[in-house]
């Protein structure tokens, strides 16, 4: 993870955002930060679509914005970081695929988005459309989140084509650039299955993808697998929580109203969004 990609809507949590990743950059070794906004256009035929010069303006207040955040965080990175940025009317996702295709081994990191006030979403639908779609890793920044060094990294796994599943290459860089201990996290509330034999078979799988790693292995039981991960990486002062986005019901079902309560009070922690891969081990 090379080039870290921070996404910014000029909000007071894109700010924490952009100032969690310029620190998270140093720590990583990542000299490369590229900065973006998208200030998609209206379409609509009954808007009327805005003159060349006011386009212009806007583009040209956009970049000014986003020097004003360069200088926000500048202090924040390395002294020899690399500063790029980019502003235009793509839709955001569109923007942000098409800029993680310029860059090697990028990231996109974004805060809490949405207007909403109150504890109807701990993320916005925005967020959640990012990380569904964008093919890159999404670092997603809860409001509340302050950076400090991170020295435990939580991995969730359901123990489901462990092998077959696991960006494991990536999740290995990271964690390396890091310096961190990761902690494998299995919740379950079904206690059979952690005697059948492909569970045991999904076990032998996962220790022979990371015994040779500064790892541990935890199993814990909680009938709310999303609470269940985020207690333990409290408990164990965990500095990020990864999770492979086999299942969005999952990663939706993190952030439902339910749920939303108990987790907006006692959680800031960042969740790095990882695709799931089909590629088997031998």
């Amino acid at each position: 993870m090379k080039t870290i990609i921070i996404a910014t809507d000029f909000s007071a949590s894109a700010l924490n955002a952009a100032r969690y990743a310029a620190s998270l950059s140093t720590q990583l070794n990542a000299k490369q930060i590229v900065l973006y906004h998208s200030y998609e256009l209206p379409t609509a035929t009954e808007i009327p679509f805005p003159e060349n010069r006011d386009a212009h303006a806007l583009h040209e207040k956009c970049i000014s914005s986003l020097h004003n955040l360069q200088a926000a965080i500048l202090d924040l990175c390395a002294s020899d970081a690399s500063f790029e940025i980019h502003a235009n009317d793509n839709p955001l996702i569109m923007g942000l695929q098409e800029l993680s295709e310029q860059y090697a081994d990028p990231f996109v990191v974004i805060g809490i988005t949405g207007k909403s006030r109150g504890l109807t979403a701990l993320i916005g639908s925005n967020t959640i459309s990012i990380s569904k779609n964008l093919t890159v890793p999404v670092l997603v920044i809860p409001n509340e989140s302050n950076y400090t060094t991170i020295k435990n990294v939580v991995l969730s796994c359901d123990l489901k084509e462990v092998s077959e599943s696991s960006p494991v290459d990536t999740i290995k860089s990271f964690v390396h650039a890091l310096s961190a201990k990761l902690l494998l996290l299995n919740v379950d509330h079904n206690e059979s299955t952690h005697f059948n034999p492909d569970s045991i078979t999904e076990q032998y799988n996962l220790h022979k993808l990371w015994d040779n790693e500064t790892s541990e292995y935890h199993y814990t039981d909680n009938p709310d697998i999303a609470l269940g991960i985020m207690d333990f990486a409290k408990q164990h002062q965990s500095g990020i929580v990864i999770i492979v986005a086999r299942s969005y019901g999952f990663f939706e079902g993190l952030f439902h109203k339910s749920m939303t309560r108990k987790l907006a009070l006692s959680t800031q922690l960042p969740l790095l969004i990882l695709k799931e891969i089909h590629q088997k081990t031998h």
